[in-house]
């Protein structure tokens, strides 16, 4: 039997509130993927009927949701820096929070000229996507160590058409990259310490991007190490909130002045980095 729009919210509500979760926004965002349409046609058609393979397949990606499964690996999109990227289990969800690195690494690219970025570890490719859109003259050589991620990060890089100016390179770091001068590096690397106790939707995400080690920030002092014996002289780098004492000690060692900056909930979230050349 077809059942209309509103009476298949209905449904999808009451299994999702019992979950803990959102269920009006996440019952119609899993509809209105479904359907092709945004939220607000689902309220202006709520008495539209759905056929009985929609309503059945509706109900599926919600009792997929209940189980925890992250609403971005059932719709395979997420919204960054104001557009849909395509998104699976290949690749780390991007979180709110790296839009600031997006935003602190546009700021040096417009104060210094940068021409040539290098980012380290795309995952899915928000970031290059971002910056290559913001910044039309820019160049960008993106690594991964994840094939995988690779994959998920030529599909976004095609879809906005960027073929001829982000480049993939399979590598661990920047492991066998030359660094042009006046050349930005920019990273969201895996930051998570080992023994930290992670919300149970985040089973779902690649370990391989989220562990940044013992302490969580050994995969970051790395990069600064590399950066260093490469002479990049522009670093920006998302961390975890406990790392900047740490990390401001190794930066300095490395000759690098850093100014860290904070995310949306006021927690120490990242840093951008100028190598002294003296």
């Amino acid at each position: 039997m077809d059942v209309n729009i509103s009476k298949a919210l209905y449904e999808a509500k009451k299994i999702l509130k019992d979950k803990g979760m959102r269920p009006a926004l996440e019952s119609e965002t899993l509809l209105s993927h479904l359907l092709g349409v945004d939220r607000v046609y689902l309220h202006m058609h709520a008495q539209e009927e759905l056929d009985a393979f929609a309503f059945e397949h509706f109900m599926h990606m919600v009792k997929v949701r209940s189980k925890g499964k992250p609403l971005e690996y059932i719709t395979h999109e997420v919204s960054f820096y104001g557009r849909l990227f395509f998104v699976d289990e290949r690749v780390l969800i991007p979180r709110p929070e790296t839009e600031i690195l997006v935003h602190q690494a546009s700021q040096i690219i417009q104060d210094y000229g940068i021409k040539n970025v290098v980012e380290v570890g795309i995952g899915s490719g928000v970031v290059s996507v971002s910056l290559a859109i913001a910044h039309p003259k820019i160049s960008i050589l993106a690594t991964d160590i994840s094939m995988e991620a690779l994959e998920v990060a030529s599909v976004n890089i095609a879809t906005f058409n960027l073929q001829n100016r982000i480049s993939l390179f399979q590598t661990s770091l920047m492991e066998g990259v030359d660094i042009q001068a006046r050349t930005l590096v920019v990273s969201n690397p895996p930051y998570v310490a080992l023994d930290y106790p992670l919300d149970p939707s985040v089973r779902y995400e690649p370990e391989i991007a989220l562990y940044g080690g013992e302490q969580g920030d050994e995969i970051i002092k790395a990069l600064i190490d590399e950066a260093a014996h490469k002479r990049v002289r522009y670093l920006a780098c998302e961390m975890g909130a406990t790392h900047r004492a740490s990390l401001s000690e190794y930066l300095g060692l490395q000759k690098y002045q850093a100014s860290f900056y904070s995310d949306y909930a006021g927690l120490d979230r990242g840093f951008v980095a100028i190598r002294q050349t003296n």
